[in-house]
């Protein structure tokens, strides 16, 4: 599998006169399948504390699955996330300067091909006289006078990438102290009750908190996603949660338990939203499941024992075809309680905690 090889990591910024920092992220990389292995610097990332964290985040689950590593081999999420933390603390100063924007080609400040795209969101944030200065011609602005409006375009929630406007040279020399969150002590006393069973070697079954049941997918797409939307929002608000939290969630999915074969799924074949390709999943696991015949469409809601899906020649298939489907169209209500034997754990744990949501 390709990868992208990390290589080195630098953080800049600047002080705007209301006092907020502003900062660009950068990587220096190579990637695996590309000969000869040469690194370079790109930007990544452009805006405040929480939006460059926002692309941290977002690379570290990268991590999770090997799709970036460095040269020794795989990194660890919650030490990339920490490693950039400490670049934030301590950055280079973002120096001044001017910015051309122009309309042109596909690796220029702004594409041809999305300046109406573009152009929709500068009116939205207010920059509609920039957007018509821009469909006239080149366009100088100030990196620092007018980072408003770079942000609504190479900001974490603008269309384009930092790296057609910034580069590893926009650094200076002089490192500024800049005040980092501190670790707070009590942030694992928010993370959420972890309840998870294992469907297959690989693929895992998961509910934090209230939440209902669903399939993670594989365990790093499940730690990918918890690290993006759950990790993410938490540590903006208690500092050093996901350093803890990432291992702990991490483990509890290579630790599960399987799925108990009792389980009851329920699937719902069209809901308000779900497009035609996941209806006819629906129709695929229907029909190999025999609820109806080859080539008919299947009902509108049916039910099976998640051991009905187990010990056949077709398995990988009925589990793969359940993967597949959209959280909306699959409900599991995980239960197991034998003659003389205690409740299933899991169950137990959901039944508190359901009991504690309506509370």
């Amino acid at each position: 599998m390709s990868s992208t090889i990390l290589t080195g990591k630098r953080a800049a910024a600047f002080q705007q006169a209301d006092g907020e920092w502003i900062y660009a992220l950068f990587m220096r990389t190579f990637e695996s399948n590309v000969s000869p292995h040469i690194d370079r610097w790109c930007a990544f990332a452009l805006g405040n504390y929480a939006q460059v964290m926002r692309r941290v985040f977002s690379h570290a689950s990268n991590c999770e699955s090997g799709t970036l590593r460095s040269r020794a081999g795989r990194i660890k999420p919650e030490n990339f996330i920490e490693s950039f933390r400490r670049e934030l603390a301590r950055p280079s100063l973002l120096r001044d300067r001017q910015i051309e924007l122009s309309v042109s080609s596909a690796y220029s400040p702004i594409p041809e091909s999305m300046f109406e795209d573009l152009r929709r969101t500068l009116v939205r944030a207010g920059f509609e006289d920039r957007a018509d200065q821009l469909a006239r011609g080149k366009v100088s602005v100030s990196l620092h006078a007018d980072i408003g409006l770079l942000l609504s375009i190479y900001g974490s929630d603008g269309p384009l990438s930092v790296w057609r406007v910034l580069n590893e040279r926009d650094c200076g020399t002089l490192q500024v102290d800049v005040p980092a969150p501190s670790p707070s002590k009590t942030a694992m006393d928010r993370m959420p009750q972890i309840r998870c069973h294992a469907i297959d070697g690989e693929n895992r079954l998961v509910a934090l908190g209230c939440a209902p049941w669903r399939h993670a997918g594989w365990q790093y797409n499940a730690v990918g996603s918890f690290i993006t939307e759950v990790a993410y929002p938490i540590e903006m608000e208690a500092p050093g949660f996901a350093k803890k939290a990432i291992p702990l969630f991490r483990a509890a999915l290579r630790d599960a338990a399987d799925v108990p074969s009792a389980s009851r799924i329920t699937v719902t074949r069209s809901p308000e939203g779900v497009d035609e390709y996941r209806q006819r999943r629906a129709d695929e696991l229907a029909q190999k499941l025999g609820v109806v015949p080859t080539g008919e469409a299947a009902p509108e809601v049916f039910s099976f024992a998640f051991g009905d899906l187990l010990h056949r020649e077709n398995t990988d298939q009925l589990l793969y075809g359940l993967g597949t489907l959209l959280d909306t169209q699959v409900h599991w209500d995980v239960l197991e309680k034998r003659a003389g034997a205690e409740p299933d754990p899991s169950f137990l744990a959901a039944d508190a905690q359901l009991s504690l949501c309506l509370a």
